[in-house]
């Protein structure tokens, strides 16, 4: 049969039977549908923080098995740091104070990512990204930033900014 409404007469009027293919469906009601979606993911993003769309995203993705952290692209991994990163000041000089930062961070993005996950995917995200949070050479690259952007306020070299043991009391 084929994809077209079938018309029938009853007593002078004309009654249109519609059938169940999903293009003929559409029409004011999925507008309005569409409409409410839309406005749903308006309020999503306008909620979210600085770099959080793209860490969620990498999170959503490690759930369903379709990114692994060691396997990522490196813009994936600016992303997922850039995160991690986000917010810390130049007083959170020590490693230990940047590794706390980017594991409150790394939890943060776990509550975020539950109300999209199963619970083993969940606690898949969860190792993941507290492994990345507490990786040696990612705390030691944030650290960096956080003198490099510190000495370039204050018109210093980065190496004489907080690398020497007397800068470290």
């Amino acid at each position: 049969m084929s994809q077209e409404n079938i018309y029938t007469r009853q007593s002078n009027q004309v009654a249109a039977v519609v059938n169940s293919s999903k293009k003929e469906s559409i029409g004011k009601e999925s507008t309005t549908l569409s409409e409410k979606e839309a406005k749903i993911i308006r309020k999503f993003l306008l909620e979210l923080k600085p770099y959080e769309a793209d860490a969620l995203r990498i999170a959503i993705a490690v759930a369903d098995g379709k990114m692994e952290v060691k396997n990522l692209p490196s813009d994936e991994h600016l992303a997922l740091n850039r995160y991690m990163n986000n917010g810390m000041a130049k007083e959170q000089s020590s490693l230990q104070q940047v590794q706390s930062h980017r594991i409150h961070q790394a939890s943060l993005l776990c509550k975020r990512t539950a109300d999209y996950c199963k619970k083993l995917q969940l606690l898949k995200v969860y190792e993941t990204l507290m492994e990345y949070a507490v990786n040696s050479t990612y705390v030691e690259q944030a650290k960096a930033g956080l003198e490099r952007m510190a000495a370039s306020r204050t018109g210093q070299s980065a190496s004489t900014n907080g690398t020497g043991s007397e800068n470290n009391k």
